[in-house]
C-alpha cells in the first residue's frame, strides 16, 4: 500500500511542477478531470466487471455490501452534523459535512485498489460502494452543499457514467461477449489504463496552484482530516469485519471498505461548491489537505488492519 501510495504521489508531480513553472494554469486540469471522468474511470469499471464470476455467492455478498454501504454512509451523513455544530455559518457547515461524508473513491480509490488487489473481489466491491457513493453524492451531497432539494437531479443520479458502466459490463459478462468479440476487453483496458496519470496529474495541478503551507496553516483542516481520514475509515472497516464475519463474506469488502472510506475528500466538492454557491474555501483547503495526510493515513490503517484479518 505504501508503495503505490508513493508511486501514485509520484505520477502527481509532472501536473504540480508544469504549474509551478507557468507551462499551464492550475484550472486547466478542468479538460483532463471531463476526460477522467466520462472516460478514463467508466471504460476502468467496465474491464473491472468483465470477468467477475457472477453466482449466487457474489450476489448475495455484492447485496449485502450494498445495504451495509448505504447504511454506513447515511449513518455517517446524520453523524456529521454535531460534529461540525461549532461552524456559525451555514455554507460552511454544509461543506464540513460534505468533506466528512464523500470520499475520492472513484477517481483515487479505484486506481489504488487495482494497484494494490489487482482485479480481484476486493476491486469489485469497491465499485459497487463507490457507485452507491455516487448516488449519495449527487442527492444528500447536493442537499449538503445547496440546502435546497429543489437542486438535486434524479437524471444525473441514473445517468451517471460509473454506474452506466457497471451495468452494461454485467450484460457483457452475462453475455460472454469478450468470447465473441475480444476487441471489447483490449479496447476497455486501454482507456482504462488512463485513469491513474490522469488522477494524479490532476492532482498536481491543484496542488501547484495552492501554497501547500497554507494547507497546514489551517487547524479546522486537520479536525476534519482526522475525522474523515481516521474515524470513519476505522468505523467503516469495524463495521464491515462484523458484516462479513456474521454473513461469512470473507474480508474482501473489509478491505474494499477502507480505501472506499479512507480515500480523501471527494474531487467534487469544489465542482459543487462552485455550482451550488457553496464554500469555496473550505472545498479546496480540506480536499487538498486530506488527500495530502492520506498519504500517511491509509498506508498505516491498512497495516493494522492486515495484521487484525
Amino acid at each position: 500500500m505504501l508503495s503505490s501510495v508513493a508511486l501514485f504521489i509520484a505520477l502527481a508531480l509532472p501536473g504540480y511542477l508544469f504549474v509551478k513553472f507557468k507551462f499551464l494554469k492550475s484550472e486547466q486540469s478542468g479538460v483532463l478531470s471531463t476526460l477522467l471522468t466520462y472516460l478514463g474511470l467508466p471504460f476502468l469499471i467496465l474491464s473491472s466487471t468483465l470477468d467477475i464470476e457472477l453466482n449466487a455467492e457474489f450476489a448475495k455478498n455484492a447485496l449485502l455490501c450494498c445495504l451495509v454501504s448505504v447504511l454506513f454512509i447515511f449513518a455517517v451523513f446524520f453523524l456529521s452534523k454535531p460534529l461540525t455544530a461549532g461552524l456559525a455559518e451555514k455554507d460552511k457547515r454544509g461543506m464540513e459535512r460534505f468533506c466528512i461524508t464523500f470520499a475520492n473513491n472513484g477517481f483515487l480509490g479505484i486506481p489504488l485498489a487495482r494497484a494494490v488487489f489487482g482485479e480481484g473481489l476486493a476491486l469489485t466491491y469497491l465499485i459497487v460502494i463507490n457507485i452507491l457513493d455516487s448516488v449519495a453524492r449527487y442527492t444528500a451531497g447536493v442537499y449538503l452543499i445547496s440546502g435546497d432539494k429543489k437542486m438535486i437531479s434524479p437524471k444525473k443520479v441514473l445517468l451517471s457514467p460509473a454506474l452506466l458502466a457497471f451495468a452494461l459490463g454485467i450484460v457483457f459478462n452475462l453475455t460472454n461477449a469478450c468470447a465473441f468479440v475480444p476487441q471489447i476487453r483490449t479496447y476497455s483496458e486501454s482507456l482504462s489504463n488512463m485513469v491513474t496519470p490522469l488522477c494524479m496529474t490532476i492532482l498536481g495541478m491543484k496542488l501547484g496552484g495552492v501554497k501547500l503551507l497554507d494547507l497546514f496553516k489551517r487547524k479546522r483542516t486537520y479536525y476534519v482530516a482526522a475525522i474523515k481520514l481516521v474515524a470513519v475509515p476505522v468505523f467503516a472497516s469495524l463495521v464491515f469485519w462484523g458484516a462479513s464475519t456474521l454473513f461469512h463474506m470473507g474480508t474482501e469488502p473489509v478491505f474494499a471498505a477502507l480505501i472506499a472510506f479512507g480515500t480523501p475528500t471527494a474531487a467534487l466538492s469544489s465542482a459543487f461548491a462552485d455550482q451550488f454557491g457553496g464554500d469555496m474555501e473550505g472545498a479546496v483547503t480540506n480536499t487538498l489537505g486530506t488527500t495530502v495526510l492520506c498519504v500517511v493515513t491509509l498506508p498505516v490503517l491498512y497495516m493494522l488492519l492486515s495484521l487484525l484479518i
